[in-house]
């Protein structure tokens, strides 16, 4: 298979109408515009209008990454675009079996990175919190499964720049505040993450603290002895496009990772709270019936607990200081949403299901 996406000379190039040509045809001139209001990472967009010399016009997306800027980068040890390495990676190319690539072209200078993307607006969902079309998870969920085992126990899993379930459960954690005030920069969201970590340890029993402050190396032993898979990274379903066609587009690879494949879904629970087609419990099912059809096999009903709990974990450490500061705020819907939280923390730790 062909590599998905053509590497430039310099992420300037990627704005250059001539050196456009090689992925848009002959291009007479470039406008550009700043998008705002896409990801909190640290990264931003720009939209390109191509007038081409057929006298077509043709919109494309760039994705702007400053190292140092962008948290999904430097609090992740590893000083590279995840979406470059992606695209890079030839043997990672049976990713785009499963989802359409976006990828035109991509380039990496000193400390900067950018991706070309089609732009697939007119596909994404509506930017509201409601829930999405039943048929429209099941696509989803079917997709991440069918990736999920595609790459079950792959080799290619020790690919040195994926995200290690440590690291996952580091990167918004109880410390991640703290941790990013010594920057000389400290980025804007790590600040609220923090004050929301305040919020919630005073809503959370005292058992729940102590397990979720512990170290993430430490709370990342609970993945041990579970299977490992590729992961998406970042579940959110404004990262993901349907077309007309079935086919599901994915973009924002920025913490693809490696861990057991319940890490992806429990990020979709956490993140996608008020978008969920079904109860929470109802997602768990099915996406448990896609991966064990992908598989061709069965998990027992205590290994299925077991990376359960391990995906709730990571949606909790991921997201339950913005969930407190919804309590706080009371935002309708919160109070409930924050309770099935709890109650899985505490439930699965009492069974065991957490213990390092």
């Amino acid at each position: 298979m062909p590599a998905p996406a053509l590497r430039f000379a310099s992420v300037d190039a990627l704005t250059d109408a001539q050196a456009l040509g090689a992925v848009a045809g002959a291009v007479v001139s470039v406008s550009r515009e700043r998008l705002s209001g896409l990801g909190a990472s640290g990264s931003y967009h720009e939209r390109l209008a191509l007038k081409l010399r057929s006298g077509e016009q043709r919109r494309l997306m760039l994705k702007h990454i400053e190292f140092d800027a962008d948290f999904t980068v430097y609090r992740t040890g590893s000083m590279v675009s995840r979406e470059v390495a992606l695209v890079s990676e030839a043997a990672l190319n049976g990713v785009w079996e499963i989802f359409r690539c976006p990828y035109l072209g991509f380039a990496a200078d000193d400390g900067r990175a950018a991706l070309l993307k089609e732009d697939v607006s007119a596909y994404l969902l509506p930017d509201v919190d409601e829930p999405i079309d039943v048929a429209v998870e099941d696509l989803l969920l079917g997709a991440l499964a069918r990736l999920h085992a595609r790459y079950w126990e792959s080799e290619l899993l020790d690919l040195p720049w994926l995200v290690s379930p440590a690291t996952f459960f580091g990167l918004l954690g109880p410390q991640a505040g703290a941790d990013d005030e010594q920057r000389a920069s400290p980025h804007s969201l790590l600040r609220l993450v923090a004050r929301g970590w305040e919020t919630a340890f005073a809503f959370l029993p005292d058992r729940i603290v102590e397990m979720l402050t512990r170290p993430p190396d430490e709370l990342a032993q609970a993945c041990s002895g579970l299977p490992r898979t590729l992961l998406h990274g970042d579940t959110k379903v404004a990262n993901f496009a349907f077309l007309p066609d079935g086919g599901v587009v994915a973009f924002d690879w920025a913490l693809m990772g490696f861990g057991p494949p319940t890490l992806d879904l429990g990020w979709y629970l956490a993140v996608n709270s008020g978008r969920l087609a079904r109860p929470k419990e109802g997602v768990i099912g099915r996406y448990r019936n896609y991966l064990e059809t992908a598989l061709g096999a069965t998990f027992d009903d205590s290994q299925w607990a077991h990376l359960v709990s391990v995906g709730v974990l990571h949606g909790a450490l991921m997201s339950l200081w913005e969930k407190a500061l919804s309590v706080a705020a009371g935002t309708p819907g919160a109070v409930e949403e924050w309770r099935w939280w709890e109650d899985q923390l505490l439930g699965r730790r009492d069974a065991g299901e957490l213990s390092p």
